[in-house]
């Protein structure tokens, strides 16, 4: 049942009939080489990933800034560019696979998780940390860039 939020009224609400229909799967993929010869990868096309975080466009769109950059520098920034975004990717990919599992823990789980996230904001380094890792400020790379 559904209560009408303005006249407070219950009715049963069904649905009937579907006119189309589509499965969500959720992929984590990189490209293994973001450079090969004269062709670029950037955006979607480098990368693909869970929606959770809101990541994906602004990665893509750093991406395209990023091969700007090493087009306008010339052919010999163009590895560099391949070099230095599959690691900012693979950050990102790792963040949106942990806020997956994360949102998908079975409903047994759910309480804990629940609290556990209540303990977590609570804390103001994490509730900055956090803040600051989902406004899509630029991954800092796991392992050193050389």
């Amino acid at each position: 049942m559904v209560t009408g939020r303005r006249s407070g009224a219950r009715r049963p609400d069904r649905i009937t009939g579907m006119a189309w229909s589509s499965r969500f799967r959720i992929h984590h993929r990189i490209a293994s080489t973001y450079r090969s010869g004269p062709v670029l990868l950037a955006g979607d096309a480098a990368h693909v990933h869970s929606p959770a975080g809101g990541q994906g466009m602004n990665l893509g769109l750093r991406d395209a800034v990023a091969l700007g950059d090493a087009l306008a520098a010339g052919p010999q920034a163009l590895d560099g560019y391949a070099a230095d975004r599959r690691p900012l990717a693979e950050e990102v990919l790792g963040f949106a696979a942990g806020l997956t599992r994360l949102a998908a823990v079975p409903p047994a789980v759910r309480p804990l998780r629940n609290l556990l996230l209540r303990v977590v904001s609570a804390l103001p380094p994490a509730r900055h940390r956090i803040a600051v890792r989902l406004a899509g400020f630029e991954p800092t790379p796991s392992r050193p860039r050389p």
